[in-house]
């Protein structure tokens, strides 16, 4: 397990991670708005732009172009038709579109509402970590009186290891000697 500061860098790091990833998403998948309050600006207009009218196979163009079917030979009434018939399913494509979109936004809205619940826990989770790091509510006395302690108890520590040490040392002669010893004897 690491210690407290380095789950508070990594928490850290997952936090920053989150909000780049939030941002490209919304940068991604949000719907133009306006820049700002000035209508005039060049990029309010072009936000607001409409598709440009009058191309081939838009809406509304084929009953524009021949009101009067009954005044056309057969063919072209056919013809006619076959163009009303698009119209109706361009209308119905568009109703769709306009269906999706709306699930769209709730997609979009929806997950807006996940990234921002996982930044909040782990805005949370910091916290958490923050207040459980060593001094917090402690003067700066208590804690230097405290490091002298943790500095004289690694001193005493010190000496038992290095006095352990000696005896692994001393122990380790002994068994060689005895060992050359039984060695000596079995000759």
């Amino acid at each position: 397990m690491s210690d407290r500061l380095t789950q508070l860098q990594i928490c850290l790091d997952q936090l920053i991670d989150q909000f780049t990833a939030t941002v490209n998403y919304i940068n991604v998948h949000a719907p133009p708005a306006l820049l700002d309050d000035d209508p005039t600006s060049v990029s309010n207009r072009a936000a607001k732009a409409l598709p440009p009218q009058g191309l081939p196979g838009q809406p509304g163009q084929a009953g524009q172009q021949l009101p009067q079917d009954q005044q056309l030979p057969p063919a072209q009434q056919q013809e006619n038709g076959k163009e009303k018939e698009q119209d109706a399913a361009q209308a119905k494509s568009q109703a769709a579109t306009q269906v999706s979109l709306e699930d769209n936004e709730n997609e979009f809205n929806t997950a807006i509402e996940e990234l921002s619940t996982d930044i909040v826990l782990k805005s949370r989770q910091i916290s958490i970590l923050i207040d459980s790091l060593p001094g917090i509510g402690v003067s700066s006395e208590d804690q230097l009186k405290q490091i002298g302690e943790l500095y004289n108890e690694l001193k005493e520590v010190e000496q038992k290891r290095l006095l352990k040490i000696k005896e692994k040392d001393e122990l380790i002669k002994n068994v060689d000697d005895l060992i050359v010893e039984l060695a000596s004897n079995m000759r």
